[in-house]
């Protein structure tokens, strides 16, 4: 019987007690000699029965020792039986414990706490614990059972993610003198690493090092090198790392860090180094972690190799290693090599569950084989609803909205409660398909049976407008998101930030920084990137610039995009020398990096630079060229005025039939004016873009330029045959918060008169400066002066007339948009204005930007 075994091992009760409520029970030790075996314990029976009243438990020692055999049954016995038992003793406990008043004596406050957290009542521990920290202050006890109180109170904070608080409980048991031991450094290194308190984590640091924590304890190496890495200061991480000689748990916990913060280049070259150490071999929880940080951000390529590492070392993966590998074949849409891991994980015999069958689900359907992921689909015998959700999104985004309803029901009937996962799939199929109006309505509908949109249905719907080019309606949904009270995240900053960049909003985009400042999202690697590529394409390559400099450790996404900014902005010999920086520091180019270098290279006009890039693609760097940088390669020939090699260079390639290269060499015979070779590129063009207007319009000029009239008419007719949409030309300026739109053919601006007043009087000026208008754009049929008027109302001068009206300040920049290409008179008046009003320019075109400062262009003239 539990009473005769509790009742043996009790001390004979004092003849006359008297126990004041306030007073403090004496200090209990660790262990006590008399405490039953846990088998004795939880025979059974009503413990209160056999413990004869409270004042059994007066020194509490027995109490400790209950609760922790108690709480040690809980966690890891696998006899049901004695885990129940322990559940019906464990209430009992805590009730005795509060009768005896030794829930304020800090050994009992710590064993209650521990068993408190293995019921499931976490909150309950921590607020016990902070009662009794409280009543250690107002009373001075015993300092060592302080300490162990202080040092549990942070541990049990860390351990339930309440970061801040447990930083704060850390901070304040050193300022009281209270001395941290081991576990508690670890616990605070931890909370600081993931609350990003880089200051207050080399504070513990320090502590840990002078206590000499960090070489004694086992955590501290680990949870001292995460917080590094949580920080993104990898180098002080990778010294801890080596420096105290860590084991490999430690490493473990830097690389899982670092892949999941998009550090992926970190990640692989740790795991490297410990396959090259021959002491640290990685694990497959090591390769599975950076697999992981592939397919999270972006690094899908990556992965393969990660995988041949595993394979190499003799490592088999698991379900974990299929699923991430999958993740990034269905980003790539790499079918073959879908299948080809199918193949592997039938061929070795890998344990099929619903996770890999999801996996196998959501690869085929984003690969465009959506009979293949019904076959997975179907094979799968237990479906949860995650299987259930990735078909729905599969059928939704192929467009297949009849098929992915119609399992919405199959769900019902299987007894599965569609979830609002299930609905974001519908949405974005909806949003990505453009029919933005459908997804809304389903938002409406989802909210109405009960369900809460959450980020990603808002996300859904921001960046389905973002895809479709409506950009105006993602801020519209961004507005209504923040009306619904659901805080955007690291993804929607990224979508919103793409939408910046394709309006060119420049101070919307700075809004959206301010946005992502107060909430430390510019710390991740997304959103960085997102920055960087809105500032360029806003024609702020300057706070591009300061970005890209500020993030610690850049990877090759983030490259690639002060890449391409670098390209638009005509900064050629700067791009050339951030790809060979990037290279020097280890990264993989790729085709983007190339066709972001090729076009650097045709913006100032490097011929021999380019080909000497695109020949190492595949000779050097391994990188197989794609139809873009053929396409770069052919606007750089023909753009150079090397029409008759760009020709042969299509004739050769592997893309004969791609349009963009054709469109490239008939914008260069436009430039140079080469009538021949232009009508040979726009034949093949009538036949590959039927309904592209764009082609036409440029033959429609040479012929109009080569004052071949009917020849002009003929295509325009032709034009109104095929009814194709020609898109007139414009530009825009931002002041404050207006948008001032100047088009060709619509509706004039309501200060026309005002504008062409400043605008006469400034050409007048530039005029005694040596301007002569450049009429050869002009292609009608009229008197000289005539065209002289007509360059008068080019769009371009009057968005730049009207920012320089209405600007308050001399040294804020004029910013011009425009959707086609600059005249060569509207460059020369640009130039000249820049340096009559002593005034920069920004102007994007459709080939690039141009900044105007002090009479000069940032394109050296090579329009």
């Amino acid at each position: 019987m539990v009473a005769q075994a509790i009742s043996l091992s009790l001390p004979t009760p004092p003849t006359h007690h008297h126990h004041h409520h306030h007073a403090k029970p004496p200090p209990l030790p660790l262990h006590h000699a008399h405490a039953p075996p846990p088998h004795l314990l939880l025979k059974g029976g009503s413990l209160a029965e056999a413990l004869r009243g409270v004042d059994s438990f007066r020194d509490g020692r027995l109490l400790v020792s209950l609760l922790r055999q108690c709480a040690e049954l809980l966690h890891g016995d696998e006899d049901p039986e004695r885990v129940s038992a322990a559940r019906r003793v464990a209430p009992q406990l805590h009730s005795l414990a509060v009768r005896a008043g030794h829930t304020r004596d800090p050994r009992v406050a710590c064993a209650l706490a521990d068993l408190l957290v293995r019921l499931g009542r976490g909150a309950s521990a921590r607020r016990l614990l902070q009662e009794a920290v409280a009543v250690a202050k107002e009373e001075e006890g015993d300092e060592e059972q302080d300490v162990v109180l202080w040092n549990k109170r942070v541990a049990m904070l860390a351990e339930a993610e309440e970061w801040g608080e447990a930083i704060a409980a850390f901070g304040e048991m050193r300022a009281r003198g209270v001395a941290p031991d081991g576990y508690a450094c670890a616990r605070a290194l931890h909370a600081c690493g993931r609350a990003g308190a880089l200051r207050e984590g080399q504070a513990v640091h320090a502590h840990a090092a002078k206590a000499g924590h960090v070489a004694a304890h086992p955590l501290v190496p680990g949870f001292l090198a995460g917080m590094y890495a949580e920080s993104a200061d990898v180098g002080a991480a990778r010294r801890v790392l080596e420096t105290e000689d860590a084991p490999p748990v430690a490493w473990n916990v830097v690389v899982a860090c670092c892949a999941r913060l998009g550090l992926v280049d970190n990640a692989l070259d740790l795991a490297e180094r410990m396959a090259r150490s021959g002491q640290l071999e990685p694990s497959l929880a090591t390769w599975n972690a950076v697999l992981s940080g592939c397919a999270r951000h972006g690094r899908d390529r990556e992965a393969f190799g990660v995988v041949r590492s595993m394979l190499d070392q003799g490592l088999r993966p698991d379900s974990s290693s299929m699923s991430s590998l999958l993740k990034s074949v269905a980003s790539l849409g790499l079918l073959a090599h879908g299948m080809e891991a199918h193949c592997f994980f039938l061929r070795n015999q890998l344990e099929p569950d619903v996770y890999t069958g999801t996996a196998f689900v959501d690869m085929y359907a984003k690969c465009g084989r959506l009979e293949y992921a019904q076959k997975v689909f179907d094979t799968v015998e237990l479906r949860n609803i995650t299987i259930w959700n990735s078909l729905v999104s599969g059928y939704a985004n192929d467009g297949q909205f009849d098929h992915a309803l119609d399992l919405v029901e199959e769900m019902k009937k299987n007894r599965l409660d569609p979830d609002v996962t299930t609905w974001n799939g519908l949405i974005n199929g909806y949003s990505m398909n453009g029919l933005s109006s459908q997804a809304v309505l389903l938002l409406r509908q989802i909210k109405a049976i009960g369900l809460t949109p959450n980020v990603v249905s808002w996300t859904s719907l921001i960046s389905g407008s973002c895809h479709s080019g409506d950009y105006e309606d993602s801020f519209y949904f961004f507005n209504e998101m923040q009306k619904d009270h659901v805080q955007p995240s690291v993804v929607t900053m990224s979508v919103l930030l793409r939408a910046c960049a394709g309006l060119a909003l420049l101070k919307k985009g700075k809004e959206l920084h301010c946005f992502a400042l107060r909430r430390a999202y510019d710390h991740d690697m997304v959103v960085g990137t997102a920055l960087i590529d809105m500032y360029s394409k806003s024609g702020n390559l300057a706070s591009a610039k300061r970005i890209f400099e500020r993030i610690q450790e850049n990877n090759l996404v983030s490259c690639n995009a002060m890449l391409t900014g670098l390209a638009a902005h005509g900064q050629g010999r700067e791009a050339i020398s951030l790809f060979h920086d990037m290279c020097n520091s280890g990264l993989k180019p790729d085709s983007i990096t190339f066709t972001a270098l090729l076009t650097a290279c045709r913006s100032m006009e490097l011929i021999t630079e380019g080909w000497e890039y695109f020949d190492s693609m595949e000779n050097r760097y391994g990188v197989t060229p794609t139809v873009e940088n053929y396409a770069c390669m052919v606007d750089l020939l023909a753009r150079c005025g090397y029409l008759d090699e760009a020709m042969d260079f299509i004739n050769k390639s592997p893309f004969k039939s791609a349009a963009s290269l054709w469109g490239a060499l008939l914008t260069g015979c436009t430039v140079h004016g080469n009538l021949a070779l232009a009508e040979a590129a726009a034949r093949k063009l009538f036949k590959l873009e039927p309904y592209n207007s764009a082609n036409y319009l440029q033959m429609v000029n040479l012929y109009e330029h080569e004052q071949m009239f009917d020849e002009a008419e003929s295509l325009k007719y032709a034009m109104k045959a095929r009814v194709l949409d020609t898109r007139p030309g414009w530009s825009w300026i931002q002041i404050e918060q207006s948008i001032h739109v100047f088009e060709v053919e619509g509706k004039p601006h309501p200060d026309t008169a005002e504008i062409y007043e400043e605008l006469m009087r400034l050409v007048f000026q530039i005029r005694k400066a040596g301007y002569v208008p450049d009429t050869s754009c002009i292609v009608y049929n009229v008197p000289e002066e005539e065209k002289e008027k007509l360059l008068l109302s080019h769009t371009e001068k009057l968005a730049i007339t009207y920012g320089l009206i209405h600007s308050d300040s001399s040294r804020v920049p004029i910013r011009v948009i425009k959707n086609t290409r600059m005249c060569n008179d509207c460059h020369e008046v640009a130039k000249h204005i820049s340096a009559l009003c002593d005034r920069q320019i920004i102007l994007r075109d459709a080939n690039r930007f141009h900044h105007f400062t002090d009479g000069k262009c940032s394109c050296n003239d090579c329009l």
